[in-house]
C-alpha cells in the first residue's frame, strides 16, 4: 500500500481520541500527537521520494466512482511543507498541549489530526467534488479549533467572524470551479484543463478564483478574519494555520492559474501583482504598530502572503509577455518562499506559545529581560525574528531574494514607460517592506526579551520543557540550513515549476550560485566570509586601541533609571506612525486621573488605538448596509398568512414571465 495511503489511515486514526474516555485524556493527547507525527513524516518520505525521481507521473492516482485522489508536483511541494510542518509543530504540541488538560484536550488532538488530514485531501484532490469536501472540512475544523477556547468572548467572535469570511472564499471558489467545469466534460481536474473558457466567461473564472483563494490567504482587503483567529486560536493551531493552511490557498490559485484558465492575459498577473505589493507592505506596517505578539505575527502573514501573491503576479506577468521561461525564477520564488514562510511562521508562532505558557500575557510592552528566564527560547526566537526580518544566513533572504530577481528580470524586459514605472513603484514598495519588517521584529524581540523587566509577570518566567524546545529547535535549524545552502530547496522547486530539464540553479554551498542569464547575484558562502573579515577587523581595531571605557549608571537629573523610563514597544513605532499617519489614522485618548500630590499635576492615562483601515472604510459601511436593509425588509413582514401567499404568487408570475422571455 502506498505510504501517502497509510498516512491518511494514520490521521484518521488519530481522530478517534474525539471519543476517547475522558479518564483517559492524557493518554489520548499523546495518542493524537504520535499519529499526526507518525502521518506527517508518512507524507514527507512520500513526496520527497515523488519529487526527486522522474519515473512517476503521479504521486498519488486513485478513484472511486467521481471521487479522484491524484497529486503531481505542484501538490508534491505543498505537501511537502505540510509533512514537515505537521511532524515538527506536533511535537512540540505534546509538552504544550498539557496546558489544556481538562479543557477538552482529547478534541484538541482529535481535530488536530483532522485538520492535517483535511489539509492533505485538499492538496490530493483530483477533481473539483473532492476538492471542496475537503476544502470544507478544512475550513469547519479550523473554525472549531480557533473555537476551541470558547469561554473568552473574543475567542467566540474571532472564531465566527472567521467563519462567515472563510464561507465567502468558499462559495467564490465553488463559482469558479463551476465556470470552468461548464465548458469541460467533467469536474475532473484533468478534462477541467481541457476547457474551453473564453472572454467575459474566462475572466469571471479568473475572478471569483483569486477573490477565493485571496480570502484564504489573507490578501488585503480580505485579511479582515486573519488577525482576530490567529490570536484567538491554540499556539500550535496558529503555527499550522499561518505556516500551512494559508499556503493551501496558494496551491489552489496556481492550480487554476496553471492548469484551470492560464496566464496569457496580462491584466490577471497585473492585478495580482499589484495587491500582492499592496498587501505585503500594509501587513507589516500593521504588524510594526501592534504590541500583541500574536497580532504581531498574524499581520506580518498578510505581508509575507502578500510577497508570495506579488512574485506570482509577477511570474503571470513575464508569462503573458511570452517570457515562460524568464517566469521560472518568479515561480521558484512563490514555492521557495512558501516553504520558507512555514519555517519561520511556524516558530515564531511556537515562541509565542512559549512566552504566553511562561508569562501569561501576549502584550510585548509587559515583558522585557526574558532572555535572562528563558535563554534557549530567546535564541530560537532571535533566528526566527532575523528570518522574517529577511537577515543574511537565514531563509527569509532566499525566497525574498529570488522574488527581487524576478522583477530584475521583469525590468530588463520591460518595453514601455509605464511598464518601468511599475517596475519602480514594486522596488519602492518591497524595498519599504524589508525596512520596515527589520523595524518590527527588532522592535517585538528588544521589547520582549531585552532589557529589564517591565512587569511582575516576567519574574515568574521558565524555560520550557523539552518538546516545546525540540520544536522549536528544529524549525531554527531548518531556517538557517535553508539560509546557508539553499540550493537544494531552490533546486528542488525549480524543479517542480520547470521539469527536470531545467539546469539547477548552483552547487550546494552556494557560492556560485547566480540563477540563469542576468540575474543578480546571491552567494551565502561568500557573504559569510564578508561578514568574518569584517569581524576580524573590528576586533583588531579594538583591540589595538588605546581608548579606556568605564562603565557607569545612565545620568538621570540625580535618579537612578527604573525599568519604566525603557523605551516603550508604542514609543519604538511612532516614527512610523507619524510618517502614515493618513493610513493608519490613530485614535489617541488621554483619560486625567486623580491628583495624587498638592504641588504636582494629576496623573494620567494614555491610549492608543490603531484602526483597521480597511475595517473602518469597507466593511463596517457594509455591515450597517445590511443592518439599514434588513430594517426595511422588516415593514412587509405583516404577520398574515395571507398576504404571505400574496407574495409567493407574485414571486410565480415573474418567474413564468422571465421563462416565456427568455
Amino acid at each position: 500500500m502506498d505510504f501517502m495511503i497509510i498516512s491518511l489511515l494514520v490521521y484518521l486514526l488519530g481522530t478517534v481520541t474525539l471519543i476517547w474516555p475522558k479518564k483517559a485524556e492524557l493518554g489520548a493527547h499523546y495518542f493524537g500527537m504520535l499519529c499526526s507525527v507518525v502521518a506527517s513524516g508518512l507524507v514527507v518520505f512520500s513526496t520527497l521520494r515523488y519529487l526527486l525521481t522522474t519515473d512517476n507521473n503521479w504521486l498519488i492516482d486513485l478513484a472511486w466512482g467521481s471521487y479522484t485522489l491524484q497529486a503531481d508536483g505542484w501538490s508534491g511541494a505543498f505537501l511537502l511543507l505540510t509533512g514537515v510542518a505537521g511532524v515538527i509543530i506536533s511535537l512540540y504540541a505534546i509538552d504544550y498541549g498539557k496546558g489544556y488538560i481538562g479543557s477538552r484536550i482529547r478534541a484538541l488532538s482529535g481535530l488536530w489530526n483532522l485538520f492535517l488530514l483535511s489539509i492533505v485531501l485538499v492538496l490530493i484532490s483530483g477533481d473539483a467534488f473532492t476538492f471542496i469536501i475537503s476544502w470544507e472540512v478544512m475550513a469547519l475544523v479550523s473554525f472549531m479549533l480557533v473555537y476551541h477556547e470558547s469561554e473568552k468572548k473574543k475567542t467566540v467572535s474571532a472564531a465566527y467572524q472567521y467563519m462567515v469570511m472563510t464561507h465567502i472564499g468558499t462559495a467564490a471558489i465553488m463559482v469558479a470551479f463551476y465556470l470552468v467545469a461548464s465548458t469541460a466534460e467533467s469536474f475532473s481536474f484533468v478534462d477541467m484543463a481541457r476547457n474551453n473558457l473564453t472572454g467575459y466567461m474566462k475572466d469571471a473564472a479568473f475572478l471569483f478564483a483569486f477573490a477565493g483563494f485571496a480570502l484564504k490567504s489573507g490578501l488585503m482587503p480580505l485579511h479582515i478574519w486573519l488577525p482576530n483567529a490567529h490570536p484567538a486560536a491554540p499556539s500550535h493551531v496558529s503555527a499550522l494555520m499561518s505556516g500551512v493552511m494559508l499556503k493551501v490557498a496558494v496551491y489552489g490559485f496556481g492550480r487554476f492559474a496553471f492548469q484551470f484558465i492560464g496566464m496569457d492575459v496580462f491584466w490577471y498577473g497585473l492585478l495580482v501583482m499589484l495587491l500582492g505589493l499592496i498587501s505585503a507592505f500594509l501587513g507589516v506596517l500593521y504588524a510594526v504598530m501592534e504590541v500583541d505578539m500574536k497580532r504581531i505575527l498574524a499581520y506580518s502573514s498578510v505581508e509575507n502572503m502578500g510577497i508570495i501573491f506579488a512574485a506570482f503576479g509577477c511570474g503571470m506577468v513575464l508569462y503573458s509577455m511570452g517570457m515562460p521561461m524568464l517566469s521560472v525564477v518568479a515561480f521558484t520564488a512563490v514555492l521557495v518562499h512558501a516553504v520558507s514562510h512555514s519555517f519561520m511562521k511556524g516558530l515564531l508562532f511556537m515562541s509565542a506559545g512559549c512566552v504566553m505558557h511562561a508569562t501569561g500575557s501576549k502584550n510585548i510592552e509587559h515583558m522585557g529581560g526574558l532572555a535572562r528566564k528563558m535563554p534557549y527560547t530567546a535564541l530560537f526566537t532571535l533566528i526566527g525574528s532575523m528570518a522574517l526580518a529577511s537577515m543574511p544566513f537565514t531563509s527569509g533572504l532566499v525566497g525574498e531574494w529570488l522574488t527581487l530577481q524576478s522583477y530584475i528580470t521583469l525590468a530588463q524586459q520591460a518595453g514601455s514607460p509605464e511598464m518601468r514605472l511599475l517596475v519602480v513603484f514594486a522596488f519602492i514598495l518591497l524595498g519599504l517592506t524589508g525596512a520596515t519588517a527589520l523595524g518590527c521584529f527588532v522592535r517585538m524581540y528588544g521589547i520582549a526579551f531585552l532589557g529589564r523587566a517591565r512587569t511582575h509577570i516576567v519574574e515568574k518566567a521558565h524555560e520550557m520543557p523539552f518538546f516545546m524546545l525540540l520544536g522549536l529547535g528544529m524549525e531554527a535549524f531548518l531556517i538557517v540550513f535553508v539560509g546557508l545552502m539553499p540550493d537544494y530547496l531552490v533546486n528542488l522547486m525549480q524543479r517542480v515549476v520547470s521539469g527536470t530539464g531545467i539546469a539547477p540553479m548552483g552547487n550546494p554551498i552556494g557560492i556560485i550560485w547566480g540563477g540563469s542569464g542576468h540575474y543578480a547575484l546571491y552567494s551565502p558562502a561568500l557573504i559569510f566570509i564578508v561578514f568574518v573579515l569584517i569581524g576580524v577587523f573590528m576586533v583588531a581595531a579594538l583591540y589595538r586601541s588605546s581608548t579606556f571605557v568605564t562603565k557607569d549608571v545612565t545620568w538621570n537629573c540625580g535618579t537612578v533609571p527604573t525599568s519604566r523610563q525603557q523605551y516603550s514597544a508604542t514609543g519604538f513605532s511612532k516614527p512610523l506612525r507619524r510618517a502614515f499617519d493618513g493610513i493608519l489614522n490613530p485614535k489617541r485618548r488621554t483619560t486625567y486621573l486623580r491628583k495624587e500630590h498638592a504641588y504636582f499635576g494629576r496623573k494620567l492615562h494614555y491610549e492608543l488605538s490603531i484602526p483597521d483601515l480597511f475595517n473602518d472604510k469597507l466593511y463596517k459601511p457594509i455591515q450597517q448596509m445590511m443592518i439599514n436593509s434588513s430594517s426595511s425588509f422588516h415593514k412587509i413582514q405583516e404577520g398574515s398568512v395571507s398576504i404571505y401567499i400574496g407574495y409567493t404568487m407574485v414571486a410565480m408570475i415573474v418567474v413564468l414571465i422571465w421563462g416565456v422571455l427568455l
